[in-house]
């Protein structure tokens, strides 16, 4: 798929990430004799963070700089890439005012088509032409209404156009959560936007117990339909859930708010916000007394010249940048990172990104680095300590020195660092930029020393378990830095020393090769039975082994060792079908017809998309077809209750949804959830790309507009889906000689995918249904009658071809499905509960995060020490052959197919890999030349340009090491 391809082209080259601190810490040398005190006590706090459970996995890259004495002060980690949150907004705002300057002001235009008679009544269209102001308000538009009254016009007799063609389509920022969507720190971006692009819902209780709430929109507008699902409820306490489907611009409060309660308040965001202003904009001119055509439409366009009749300036970018920083505001930092690249041509993030390249590379910082957004929302963003202090440092010699420090927070006075710091020494001395979220956390800029100099200072903190550690040590550094030189050394300090293993000096050198590039690795080998007493000698080697990492598909080894020892080795999973009344036996059934799931991930159609015996469409209606059912005159009624409605898994990117590795879910579904799209050229240039669809079903439309090019051309194909629809869009051209290929692309509603399928299938099958049956979600009325039920084949095959093949999708459903059967709830979290409650006996710490069942979301947070404890637990389970035996072999089979060929690890380690940008994981099992058993886990994060090939390279290196190894 072309889009793929040039994710993982483009953009893959400018990421990858790097976490970092460990068991036995790797400090950081004196930059200075002057600066051993201050050295000492950051050690001290690291040594402590290292022995709390709730803070031992976090790792941070830190460094300070004597901007009055040109020397460096502290570093830590300072080479090594984190991500920033945020803090990203430094690099955004510094480009911004180096290129555009602090007085510039975006515009609003307004142009008209045809001509105003002498009585000021327009007969053509009105148009507003956005171009990128951030702080465009109500208000605004207000103003510019009756500058437009002013100027003469009275009545318009044409539509209201909007025009946001200076900014690209892309509304979301690169790999954007698809959960942080509906809220307005999310909001999609426009080059013609109004009230940051989000409404602001306000909750109001009813006056009494039971009475609904009141909920208000600001600005009011009929662009969004607002369903109220609230309940007003005694005391004072609220839980209200907001929620926005994919696509749509559909927003659903519930849950319930106290009749004593204050209002409740939350800004959610909306869909083609173009569109949005448009309406407002609309508004906004009837209240100026502008009179419109009763039937006047709002739509879009991008043909907009000459000379505008209306223009509007926003504030100057130096007061705009106030509320950017202090305010730590998404939206103004991604509309100004496309104003760069629009005023550099192409109103894009990328085109953005390429502008803050070049400040940078001015100041002096390398392009080691990746930016995928103004915001830092991304978790894509990826940058070092030490360019951030270059850049700080840079900023101190330019004309805009004042305005960049004027705009970030002050401690213990204003923005995000209001109520941080407060009554120390620090208090509005360090004024600097903050960034949260969820296991990241980063603060950076400048602070006043005691002895007056100022510094330039960066902690950027990945891997966090509980954020209170890492505040505490941002805080904690910022205190000392306010009060230097003026610090002692911690009594009783000494500096630690680097512990050595069994195997230091055959992996040392591997290990210190991902150092020098900026990568962390998280590595763990140890002996499954040791020689000796001691367990201390069954590690063989760590490094950094504590750190809480992101193992992208290395979850799956909790995933199904939990399944195997919850569920058994013999589990099946069952798919029952119900009638409202017993079969017929005159073959026309006067009644509705149930499919209900239990989970199944092997639910399959009889084609390509295939991969498992078990239950097949077919042999549904073979079996219905057996009984002699030959008509149903009811409805097909599909029960998914048996897991919840959440299709996606949490922190799933919302550009993935296109890809078949980012399936949807649901307790009754069909194909891994997909649809298979094969093609291949056509024989002649010019003609449409020939498709195929597997299934062939009515479920999904198609529209191919796909051509044919010359062998010369190149390759654009595409193959995406429109969000939250089930209409696939085939575009592009794809050259002569392109060998044939296939997508599988994900669907919407599972559940109803599988019922149309069967009913299609039936339909084949001489099974006919009445003209006004549907097909439909329900449940199972409890006066159905059980017709029978359909069983896959073992979990053990199963788990076998989830581990060998690294499927997100039979993972996912088997996570839910341990929810379901032990906590009677068919969800992620429930099922993540059981896996903490199932290693924690065996004796593994459960301190880390464990969101989905596949590794897809990087949320997750684990340390090769887990993976570990797992791996070695297992060896004594009563499954472990199982377990063993579905993990790929090392030039053998499933993802390890190609790796490790022709060595002594061939045919011998068995390992789960695990791959997301920026992340690579090999964690499992492997025999010494001896006859030794070890398992190991090896996670590597880290930014690097054409990493991947890297990361894998020093895990097959360290694990053909492990092989050829004998005492």
């Amino acid at each position: 798929m072309k889009r793929l391809l040039t994710r993982s082209g483009c953009w893959l080259l400018m990421l990858l990430l790097v976490f970092q601190l460990a068991a036995v810490p790797a400090w950081a040398q004196n930059a200075a004799t002057a600066a051993e005190p201050l050295t000492a006590n950051i050690e001290q706090f690291l040594a402590e963070l290292n022995k709390d459970p709730n803070s031992i996995g976090l790792h941070t890259g830190i460094k300070v700089y004597d901007l009055t004495e040109k020397k460096v002060l502290y570093e830590h980690n300072a080479d090594r890439t984190y991500v920033p949150a945020s803090n990203m907004k430094v690099f955004t705002t510094v480009a911004g005012l180096d290129r555009l300057g602090p007085e510039y002001q975006w515009k609003t235009e307004v142009y008209v088509t045809g001509k105003a008679t002498p009585g000021g009544v327009l007969n053509g269209d009105l148009v507003l032409k956005g171009f990128g102001d951030p702080s465009l308000s109500v208000a605004d538009l207000q103003s510019i209404a009756e500058g437009l009254k002013e100027k003469g016009i009275r009545q318009i007799n044409g539509s209201l156009l909007v025009d946001d063609s200076y900014f690209d389509d892309m509304r979301l920022g690169y790999g954007w959560m698809w959960d942080d969507e509906p809220y307005g720190y999310s909001a999609q971006l426009s080059a013609l936007a109004v009230h940051k692009n989000m409404v602001t819902v306000t909750v109001q209780p009813g006056k009494k117990a039971g009475e609904k709430p009141v909920l208000t929109l600001d600005p009011a507008t009929d662009y969004l339909q607002v369903l109220n699902q609230v309940q007003t409820v005694a005391g004072k306490e609220s839980k209200v859930a907001v929620e926005r489907p994919r696509g749509t611009n559909t927003i659903i409060f519930s849950g319930t708010i106290g009749v004593e309660a204050s209002s409740y308040e939350e800004d959610v965001s909306l869909e083609d916000p173009a569109l949005y202003v448009g309406d407002v904009w609309k508004q906004r001119l009837s209240a100026a007394g502008i009179k419109l055509h009763p039937q006047v439409k709002v739509s879009k366009t991008s043909v907009t010249d000459g000379v505008p009749f209306y223009t509007h300036l926003s504030k100057p970018l130096s007061e705009i940048m106030i509320e950017l920083n202090k305010d730590s505001d998404n939206f103004y930092a991604e509309m100004l990172l496309k104003t760069l690249g629009a005023e550099n041509g192409k109103g894009s993030a990328e085109a953005g990104s390429e502008v803050v390249k070049e400040v940078l590379k001015r100041a002096g910082v390398e392009s080691d680095y990746a930016q995928m957004d103004g915001s830092g929302l991304s978790r894509f963003d990826w940058i070092t300590a030490s360019q951030m202090v270059g850049l700080l440092s840079f900023v101190q010699n330019q004309e805009y020195k004042e305005v960049f420090e004027q705009s970030l927070p002050i401690a213990g006075v204003d923005g995000t660092l209001k109520n941080r710091l407060k009554g120390t020494i620090a208090e509005k001395q360090v004024f600097a930029k903050t960034g949260s979220m969820g296991g990241v956390n980063s603060l950076s800029g400048y602070v006043t020393a005691k002895n007056g100099n100022k510094l330039a200072f960066s902690i950027l903190i990945n891997g966090i378990y509980k954020s209170k550690y890492a505040r505490d040590l941002q805080d904690k550094v910022a205190i000392l830095l306010a009060s230097y030189p003026d610090i002692q050394t911690p009594d009783g300090y000494q500096s630690p020393k680097q512990q050595t293993y069994k195997l230091s000096a055959l992996l040392d050198p591997i290990v210190d090769e991902a150092n020098a590039s900026g990568l962390t690795a998280g590595i763990l080998v140890k002996a499954v039975e040791q020689k000796n007493s001691d367990p201390a000698g069954a590690v063989w080697y760590e490094h950094e082994a504590d750190t809480l990492l992101t193992p992208a598909s290395n979850l799956k080894l909790l995933t199904t060792a939990t399944a195997l020892t919850q569920l058994g080795s013999d589990y099946q999973y069952k798919t029952e079908m119900y009638g409202s009344a017993a079969i017929p036996a005159n073959g026309v059934f006067q009644g509705d017809l149930y499919l209900k799931g239990y989970g199944d991930p092997t639910l399959h159609t009889e084609d390509k998309l295939k991969v498992q015996d078990g239950v097949s469409v077919e042999s549904i209606a073979k079996w219905l077809k057996e009984q002699g059912v030959k008509r149903i005159n009811g409805n097909l009624i599909l029960d998914e209750g048996y897991f919840d409605q959440e299709r996606l898994g949490l922190g799933w990117a919302w550009d993935d949804e296109s890809y078949y590795y980012n399936p949807l879910l649901g307790a009754l579904a069909l194909n891994r959830g997909t649809v298979m799209i094969e093609f291949e050229p056509a024989s002649r240039v010019g003609e449409k790309v020939p498709i195929n669809l597997l299934p062939k079903t009515k479920y999904v439309t198609v529209i191919n507009e796909a051509k044919t090019v010359g062998a010369d051309q190149p390759n654009t194909f595409a193959i995406e889906r429109d969000r939250g629809t089930n209409t696939i869009r085939v575009s592009g051209n794809l050259p002569v000689g392109t060998a044939a290929d296939y997508e599988r692309v994900p669907v919407e509603n599972p559940a109803l995918y599988v019922g149309t399928v069967l009913r299609e299938t039936l339909e084949r099958e001489g099974i006919t249904f009445a003209g006004n049956s549907t097909v439909s979600i329900g449940i199972v009325p409890s006066q159905a009658v059980k017709w029978t039920e359909f069983t896959s084949r073992p979990l053990a095959e199963i788990v076998t071809y989830l581990n060998k093949r690294s499927d997100n999708f039979y993972a996912e459903m088997l996570l839910k499905t341990l929810g379901a059967v032990k906590k009677n709830e068919g969800s992620a979290s429930a099922g993540a509960e059981v896996v903490a409650e199932t290693l924690g006996p065996l004796g593994i710490e459960t301190n880390f995060d464990m969101i989905d069942g596949s590794g897809l979301t990087r949320y997750n947070l684990i340390s090769a020490r887990h993976i570990a404890g797992v791996l070695e637990a297992m060896t004594a389970s009563s499954v472990f052959t199982e377990y063993f035996d579905s993990l790929p072999i090392a030039g053998v089979d499933g993802t390890l197919t190609s790796r490790m060929k022709e060595t002594a690890a061939a045919n011998n380690a068995r390992a789960k890999t695990g791959t997301l940008t920026g992340v690579s994981s090999l964690s499992g099992y492997v025999e010494t030349k001896d006859g030794q058993k070890l398992v190991f886990s090896i996670m590597i994060n880290g930014y690097k340009p054409k990493g991947a090939g890297f990361m894998t390279g020093l895990q097959d290196r360290i694990v053909e090491a492990l092989a050829e190894y004998e005492e």
